[in-house]
């Protein structure tokens, strides 16, 4: 059996976006509202938001996000609330989807996506290397599995 744990890099780029995402919303709210104590309580929710999501949530989701495998079936652990097992045996995958994107290996975010029959299970901010070692497990063709 062989444990992934989500990529550290991943971290790093949600938080850099929801930054950026919150400064231009906020930014937005300032083209449109001109009342300095709307656009101060704005911007305290904005920030309050952005807090809680940045410094909390992200890292405990981070810290319960892991992936198990073994000869015949991949297993995914999450939730920061509430607590999820998903399990899928690799002969029951009718097939797979490799989501990466530009300079995957250095913002971790690289995403598998198995589809079975009646749903699916999405495999989160893998290193590409394990993305890699978890398609030849499934037994996917090896010049799928090096895209």
């Amino acid at each position: 059996m062989r444990s992934f744990k989500p990529d550290r890099h991943a971290l790093l780029t949600l938080r850099l976006v929801i930054a950026a995402i919150s400064v231009l919303l906020f930014c937005a709210v300032k083209i449109y509202i001109s009342l300095e104590i709307v656009l101060a309580i704005i911007g305290i929710a904005i920030l309050t938001v952005d807090i809680f999501f940045i410094c909390i949530y992200l890292p405990l989701y981070f810290k319960s996000l892991s992936y198990d495998t073994t000869d015949t079936e991949i297993t995914k652990h999450s939730g920061v609330y509430f607590i999820s097992h998903q399990s899928v045996l690799y002969s029951t995958v009718q097939y797979t989807t490799v989501i990466t994107t530009p300079f995957s290996q250095y913002t971790g975010l690289n995403f598998v996506v198995f589809f079975v029959y009646g749903g699916q299970l999405r495999l989160l901010f893998l290193k590409q290397e394990d993305a890699l070692y978890i398609l030849r497990k499934t037994g996917a063709p090896e010049k799928e599995a090096e895209k």
